[in-house]
């Protein structure tokens, strides 16, 4: 029994592994108090044509008086990649309230384990935590984001431009290139982007809206099959 117990487990381990082995962390970068008006930037080396690559943006952001008065600006810059949903965008800009960011008294990038230990085991380098001196007045902005690598590119990178701002500073800016599968931690960071929450109540309204279209067509169907088969029932019987 145990003989054929072992090789189930070893077999788990080593899926698990090569799993692990699938994420690959291309830079990490992480940036305490950064200036407004400053970019910011994770550099890699060029990668393959047919690589998946991704990237995370995590900000710690403290806001100076009510959030209803404050807001966060700031552009992404990519190099040697391009916007996988637009390739022809050079950049993109950003803009948001601060009511609309997550306001979370845990804002450490630590508290996402999974990842925090793959940057760490991958890169050597220890993740630094954002000097928050009130976390009640502290929120969270995270922007997870996939591209496509640019033909005949010597590097590979992502830059942070920060501003406008408005009664609001940026504590902690951390960026992350990564290749190959995401890690699983990636999804509560997406979470933490307002327009993912937008998205997201766009692609759920779409799909219910699709549902009952689909309901109603099924159950016209049915309909026209039950009214067919009453047809043909008639004629048999008078037949």
């Amino acid at each position: 029994m145990f003989n054929k117990i072992l090789p189930f487990f070893a077999g788990t381990i080593m899926s698990a592994a090569a799993c692990a082995a699938d994420t690959k962390i291309l830079a990490f970068e992480q940036f305490i108090n950064p200036s407004e008006k400053q970019a910011y930037t994770a550099a890699a080396p060029a990668v393959a044509p047919n690589a998946q690559v991704w990237s995370a943006v995590y900000m710690v952001v403290q806001a100076n008086q009510a959030p209803d008065n404050t807001a966060l600006g700031f552009k992404v810059i990519p190099q040697g990649i391009l916007f996988k949903a637009a390739p022809t965008k050079k950049l993109d800009e950003y803009a948001f309230e601060g009511i609309n960011l997550a306001k979370k008294k845990q804002y450490s990038l630590t508290q996402f384990q999974d990842l925090a230990e793959i940057i760490q085991d991958q890169t050597g380098k220890k993740i630094e935590e954002a000097p928050v001196f009130n976390a009640d007045q502290a929120h969270v902005y995270a922007r997870v984001e996939d591209w496509v690598p640019e033909y005949n590119t010597q590097a590979a990178g992502l830059s942070i431009e920060l501003g406008p701002l408005q009664d609001m500073d940026v504590k902690g800016l951390y960026i992350m290139v990564g290749e190959g599968e995401k890690p699983k931690d990636l999804t509560a960071l997406a979470s933490l982007d307002p327009m993912f929450k937008s998205q997201y109540h766009a692609d759920t309204a779409e799909a219910k809206a699709e549902a009952r279209s689909s309901f109603r067509e099924a159950r016209w169907m049915i309909l026209l099959v039950v009214l067919a088969m009453g047809i043909y029932l008639g004629w048999y019987r008078r037949t």
